[in-house]
């Protein structure tokens, strides 16, 4: 049965769009069935094991400077997930968004070289089968769009940066010998905070993914 690892942020542990309260810090979470990794497993099948690891406000290897939770960073988290879920067949890595903060500083290229680091963590490790690298497919988020709502973290430098991920990470996977999916192809945020992914969008991810996935396992 091969296993997926799906390591993302917001968009992938499933965000509902406009439900942040500052009050309690916390959001408002899709359920299973309608978060992108679980249309995927419903799409490829019982006899595929998908794995959802994912966390708001997660970066490709960056610490937050403000509010400065040190779990945020996925590279210093990616080698105790791969382990804990080993064997792994596939890690399909979906990160960038969250880069594009103010607060960071940090280009499109900039962003594309923090998922090379993951992308190369996964490819030395021996967390596969039979002591080789599970394989990688690399996901472009879609851009960010310009909201009344959007976060104060974010501004018109964080958008123009969004739009140019997707030719960074196609490239980056051509290098690195990746399976790439652009999601900003076929999906967008959500109007109502300009960032995070509705019920739809979910659906359509999910099953784009899983005919790239299908195409490694047919």
């Amino acid at each position: 049965m091969p296993t997926i690892l799906c390591f993302g942020d917001s968009n992938t542990w499933g965000h509902i769009p406009g439900s942040f309260n500052p009050q309690t810090g916390l959001n408002g979470r899709f359920d299973r069935s309608k978060r992108w990794p679980g249309i995927l497993q419903k799409t490829l099948g019982e006899n595929t094991h998908v794995i959802e690891e994912a966390i708001n406000g997660r970066t490709t290897n960056l610490d937050e400077v403000t509010p400065g939770r040190p779990h945020k960073n996925g590279l210093s988290l990616l080698h105790s997930c791969l382990e804990s879920h080993y064997p792994l067949d596939i890690v399909v890595f979906m990160l960038g968004t969250n880069d594009t903060k103010t607060q960071f500083g940090r280009s499109a290229k900039d962003i594309a070289e923090g998922m090379r680091s993951l992308i190369r963590t996964v490819k030395i490790s021996n967390k596969g089968r039979e002591g080789n690298s599970p394989k990688v497919v690399l996901i472009a988020p879609q851009p960010i769009i310009n909201c009344s709502n959007l976060f104060p973290s974010l501004d018109p430098e964080s958008i123009k940066k969004s739009e140019q991920i997707s030719e960074q990470y196609q490239k980056l996977a051509k290098e690195e010998c990746c399976e790439f999916l652009d999601a900003g192809l076929i999906i967008s945020s959500s109007p109502i905070d300009g960032v995070h992914l509705g019920e739809t969008e979910s659906v359509l991810l999910g099953q784009a993914l899983a005919k790239i996935i299908q195409k490694i396992f047919p």
